[in-house]
């Protein structure tokens, strides 16, 4: 087995581990001020789509325990999973609670809702389960992705 190889499995078991791992503490003592995790900080994403798509489904994953999690609490909270228009690297999912160091809740009000998603997120998910957004960019065809699952949280783009 190579050194690129065994540096791709080390990679992904510390994703499992992360999540296996992954808790979220919806207790009154608790708080999350924009707190996100970032699932590729060695570049593999940016290597091929495949990469990049296994990546999405781990944060998907992710959304998955913190509506478990999250289920049966009456905090209010916000998540989403952000999608960098270049690198992968920078793809990260948020977690978001009242707190005492910035505004709760979060609003984004450059997104475009409804808008046709990238085909990096075709086949990965329901599209009836999710909201998809696309953030204005400054350049044509450079834009980022908001994903948030339908009724897990509070929207960003809401007042």
């Amino acid at each position: 087995m190579n050194k690129k190889t065994r540096n791709l499995k080390k990679h992904y078991r510390g994703i499992k581990r992360e999540l296996r791992e992954f808790n979220i503490d919806m207790s009154k003592e608790s708080w999350y001020g924009m707190w996100h995790i970032h699932l590729d900080w060695d570049g593999i994403t940016s290597t091929s789509d495949k990469h990049r798509k296994l990546h999405i489904l781990y944060y998907l994953k992710i959304f998955d325990r913190i509506d478990n999690q999250t289920n049966g609490s009456n905090r209010e909270f916000q998540t989403w999973i952000y999608l960098d228009k270049h690198d992968g690297v920078d793809d990260a999912l948020y977690f978001h609670t009242e707190n005492p160091e910035c505004d709760f809740p979060y609003r984004l009000e450059n997104i475009e809702w409804n808008v046709e998603i990238p085909s990096i997120l075709k086949d990965l998910l329901y599209l009836s389960n999710f909201n998809i957004g696309r953030l204005k960019a400054k350049k044509e065809n450079e834009h980022s992705y908001i994903i948030q699952k339908k009724g897990l949280g509070l929207r960003i783009n809401k007042k």
